[in-house]
């Protein structure tokens, strides 16, 4: 299987060029109308109409990867990636003609360096002063640069989840739009990717280092991953990592990223996927106005040097110092994409990996036999491979603590071997036994839904349509679910004899080798911005194109759309009351799907002390424990052949079912959801595991200073009071918790009059009401117990120090409180966070890009029931956690002086323009409708929240700055090592503890120092 998605294809759905064709069945149609057409140039586009909501998913993908790159140049295609995101000649710079000047000055001088540094016998005075002429010439492009010019002009025309990816086959760009500024995006994407301008590459290129080591040196998964491919393959460039061997990146200069450019960014090596609110004909005319005036160029290659045939078993075992937690991968070469064989390792690979009734779930898994068991058939262009995959238990030996690093190793190390063995044991299961008829029909039944689930999204289906074009062809996807049909029990036996053999094998261990000498590298990418994003706002005076191409007719300059935002209007579900039971219904008819949601008043804060813990044991163990006559295994196979999507979770102030059906399905999906509210068994070995789990999770958390501080921050913040209960206090109880007090809690709870229902999707609202009501009447009666939850009181300001030693990284914790969501100034309060904390705010912009203080930094509204918060967190190095606070305290005192008219005002354009991706769906429209019934909340908030945007005042906000970002009130919690130096104004050396007590003092606030637990 896939390892970021899989398109699975039905029988019941047809795609079409430009005329739907629809394959029926007798209970139900999809219909999947895909357009194509291609430009003189080459260039290929595909179209799904889709007009239900005024959005569309737009997505580019290059058909290059890291596959195709160099030796000695890999990860350059990585590198092009990021240097998509400065800009071009018509955006990003005020003076396009000195920035060219000034670029070709800095590669020049780099050129030099690399000519020296290619000697036996460099010159290294001329290396040196060549690269502070680099940086004399940088400085100088400063002056000029706009920063994030592509990602601040889309996001404040209200585009969402702007980024890319590269992967060895791939670079793919996506974001989604408002369907009125599709334009937008087809004339500043068109020149991102075919016209880059190349400013900042060596700042960029020193960016992506430090991803190296947050990919693959500070990440168990990543360098897992990178082990297995550099050790399976030794031919293929699949053994490269995408992001580059790191002595490549080092040498990388905008030479080699042109040339890679020019061989792969062009029309005919393009395809362009736009699903959404968008007409053919308008994507026809607007692709011939702005990409047709690009030159054709190649389309890349179908084949690549080959892996000559591997025979013995390969093994890499690595001690990973700061790791938590071992991983084993197992990989095998397997089939391309398109033969007989990649489609019996696909199912070889659903029936081991897919759905509850998966083999590695129920004999794994669930049997406590590893915490983590998969299986996966990579989808790739240019080879196949069939990895198995998995985390083992801790170690006996480590829980009694007392053991060397070596003798820690050593625990692990066994503990791997042993989940190699049982991963092993299971592909030779279907070595040797045909699986039944039973699990083929499991999987087909799944990748029917699965389907489905994609076609929810704009976004899903324009990345799996792009995604699949590259690799193999998007009419793939008509084929695919025919193909699994075909496969047998006995082509699945003779392709794993074939592949899983132990020549075929390369097995990787990561395993933790101890503490890390030196802390993580700090990485983060910002892409998808507002506008308000971009403290130097720059446009030209008169918009004219300075590209080095024709200027066509109907041609827009980049920079010059403006949307004016207003109120999206929302579609009233209906309400109906039956048996008490307030139900909320909106008709969906795009999939022949039906989602039912189920709310209930009932969480954690309704268990008493003595049981906390409880309901994360209940969430986790009421499906996965069987039901009625059904143990746990055959109660994940039904659902699975029945393609029932069924979960169930108890959250700190509601419970929330959620049960999603083929709507052929729809009573089989209820009278099973009545099976498992009503006839829970909670079987002993899936509650021991949970308990287990749960108890891990906590002992483990005084390792992530995060966490400890905002555990911290929360319990001090509501102290006295049920929503600052210490979790850690789970410890002592968990153990003793029983499966009768699960199942009290359950008809306690769940029970019609405490419930409020939510249902969409193509299902009569006659027929859903009768089946509900059916369910309504044979659950437990009665009414829930009162929950007895007053608002809690105000506690103290502080400034808190929890010592970790060795904590390099200070994590800090910051509370105020704030008013309840149905107060009239709540949703003010949220348009002030956003523009005082949001991800591109006035905190991130001062203290992560003016001053370089932090890596992270946020400060935004949440809620209780009973109660409003504000919540900061700022990351950063331990001796500049006083100076970042500090900083974040001038702000707020800033902010009850004057909020920023302009930034304001952009504020309210990002977030207005942006609303048309709230609530996109009828499913989370009408559960949303429920959410807000069950807590008493008006049920027009969503046209509140946006009259609150629309009609707030500066003066309003700068009151309510005043008000609720009052210094004097700030509640902190620092976690970081008390010991770290911190240097002061004239010298002097003081440590963090010292300088923290100074800035109480100076803030006015009480210091503790809380334990570190």
């Amino acid at each position: 299987m896939m390892l970021i998605l899989r398109v699975f294809i039905t029988l019941l759905f047809a795609v079409a060029f430009s005329t739907p064709v629809l394959a029926q069945d007798s209970s139900e149609k999809i219909n999947l109308d895909v357009k194509e057409f291609r430009l003189k140039n080459g260039m290929m586009f595909l179209v799904v109409e889709r007009h239900a909501t005024p959005q569309v998913a737009c997505h580019l993908s290059i058909r290059a990867g890291s596959a195709l790159e160099e030796a000695g140049k890999t990860g350059i295609a990585h590198m092009l990636e990021h240097m998509m995101f400065k800009g071009t000649k018509n955006f990003g710079t005020m003076d396009p003609s000195k920035d060219q000047s000034l670029q070709d000055q800095i590669e020049a001088a780099y050129q030099t360096v690399l000519f020296e540094e290619r000697k036996r016998n460099p010159d290294r005075t001329l290396i040196q002063a060549k690269r502070k002429e680099m940086e004399r010439l940088r400085l100088e492009v400063q002056k000029i640069y706009v920063s994030q010019a592509f990602s601040s002009q889309l996001g404040k025309n209200g585009a969402v989840r702007v980024n890319a990816f590269t992967s060895k086959d791939e670079t793919q760009y996506f974001m989604s739009v408002p369907s009125d500024m599709v334009e937008q995006w087809f004339s500043i994407v068109s020149e991102q990717l075919f016209e880059p301008a190349w400013r900042e590459f060596y700042v960029e290129k020193e960016v992506i280092q430090r991803e190296w080591a947050f990919r693959y040196v500070n990440n168990p998964d990543g360098a897992a991953w990178l082990d297995l491919q550099s050790t399976a393959y030794t031919a293929h460039p699949y053994r490269n990592p995408t992001i580059g061997w790191k002595s490549d990146m080092e040498k990388f200069n905008t030479k080699d990223a042109m040339g890679f450019h020019a061989a792969n960014y062009h029309p005919a090596n393009a395809v362009a996927v736009l699903v959404g609110d968008i007409s053919l004909e308008k994507a026809k005319q607007l692709a011939e106005v702005y990409f047709s005036r690009y030159p054709t160029g190649r389309p890349a290659p179908e084949n690549v040097t080959q892996e000559p045939l591997q025979s013995g078993p390969r093994k890499s075992v690595r001690f990973l110092k700061g790791a938590r937690t071992p991983n084993v991968l197992i990989g095998f070469h397997g089939a391309r994409m398109g033969t007989e064989d990649f489609d019996a390792l696909d199912a070889l690979a659903m029936i081991l990996s897919h759905g509850r009734g998966a083999r590695m779930t129920q004999e794994v898994v669930n049997k406590g036999l590893a915490v983590e068991a998969w299986a996966h058939n990579l989808d790739n262009r240019y080879a196949g491979m069939l990895i198995l995959g998995g985390s083992p238990n801790e170690p006996a030996e480590l829980k009694k603590g007392s053991l060397s690093e070596e003798e820690e190793r050593q625990a692990h190390l066994r503990a791997c071997e042993t989940l190699e063995k049982i991963l092993l044991t299971e592909v030779e299961r279907l070595k040797n036994e045909p699986v039944s008829s039973r699990e083929l029909e499991r999987i087909k039944k799944l990748n029917h839904r699965d389907f489905m689930e994609r076609l929810r999204t704009n976004e899903s289906l324009a990345m799996a349509l792009a995604t699949t074009e590259v690799q193999v062809g998007w009419p793939y996807l008509l084929s695919y679910l025919d193909r699994i049909d075909k496969v047998t029990p006995e082509a699945i036996r003779e392709v794993a004899n074939r592949t899983a053999t132990e020549e075929n094998r390369t097995t990787v261990f990561v395993i933790p080798g101890g503490k890390q000498e030196r802390p993580p590298e700090v990485y983060e990418e910002v892409r998808s911005l507002s506008g308000s994003s971009a403290r130097m706002e720059f446009k030209p005076k008169d918009f004219t194109n300075q590209s080095n191409y024709p200027t066509p007719q109907g041609w827009r300059h980049p920079l010059s759309f403006d949307r004016k935002p207003h109120k999206i209007p929302y579609e009233k579900a209906d309400f109906s009351a039956f048996e008490g039971v307030p139900v909320f219904y909106l008709k969906d008819t795009s999939l022949p799907l039906v989602d039912l949601t189920l709310l209930f008043k009932a969480g954690s804060v309704d268990v008493s002390d003595g049981k906390m813990g409880l309901t994360q044991i209940l969430s986790d163990t009421l499906v996965h424990g069987g039901a009625g006559e059904r143990s746990p295994q055959e109660l994940a196979m039904v659902l699975d052949e029945n393609a029932i999507r069924l979960s169930f979770s108890v959250n700190e102030e509601d419970t929330v079912v959620k049960l999603s059906v083929v709507k052929e399905d729809w009573d089989k999906g209820l009278a099973l959801l009545l099976e498992v509210l009503t006839r829970p068994r909670f079987e002993e070995p899936v509650v021991q595991v949970s308990k287990d789990q749960i108890l891990t999770a906590l002992k483990r958390q005084g390792e992530d200073a995060r966490s400890v501080s905002r555990r911290e921050a929360m319990i001090w913040h509501f102290r006295g009071h049920v929503y600052g209960r210490d979790p850690l206090g789970a410890l002592a109880t968990i153990p003793g918790i029983s499966r009768d007090e699960l199942g009290d809690f359950l008809k306690s709870y769940l029970v019609p009059s405490n419930m409020v229902v939510a249902v969409a999707g193509d299902v009569e609202r006659s027929v859903a009401l009768g089946s509900l009501e059916k369910l309504f009447r044979s659950l437990p009666k009665g009414r829930a117990p009162e929950r007895k939850i007053t608002e809690p009181p105000q506690t103290g300001p502080v400034l808190a120090l929890v010592h970790k030693p060795g904590q390099v990284q200070s994590q800090v914790s910051l509370a105020l409180r704030s008013v309840r969501r149905t107060h009239p100034d709540f949703w003010k309060l949220s348009l002030l966070m956003n523009l005082f904390g949001g991800g591109d705010s006035m905190l991130y912009t001062r203290l992560r890009e003016d001053l370089g203080l932090v890596y992270a930094a946020f400060f935004t509204q949440s809620y209780k029931w009973q109660a409003g918060t504000l919540l900061g967190y700022i990351g950063c190095k331990g001796d500049k956690t006083s100076q970042a606070i500090e900083e974040t305290v001038k702000i707020m005192n800033s902010l009850h002086r004057e909020v920023p008219a302009d930034e304001l005002e952009q504020k309210r354009m990002d977030v207005l323009n942006s609303f048309v991706f709230n609530v996109d769906t009828p499913s989370a429209l009408v559960e949303t409708y429920g959410r807000y019934h069950m807590r008493g909340e008006p049920l027009d908030t969503l046209d509140r929240i946006q009259e609150a945007y629309i009609q707030a005042k500066q003066e309003e906000l700068e009151s309510l700055s005043v008000k609720f970002l009052d210094p004097r009130r700030l509640q902190i919690v620092v976690v970081g090592d008390k010991t770290t130096p911190v240097n002061r104004e004239g010298g002097k050396v003081i440590s963090l503890e010292e300088d923290l007590k100074a800035l109480a003092k100076k803030l006015d606030l009480p210091f503790t120092e809380l334990p570190l637990r």
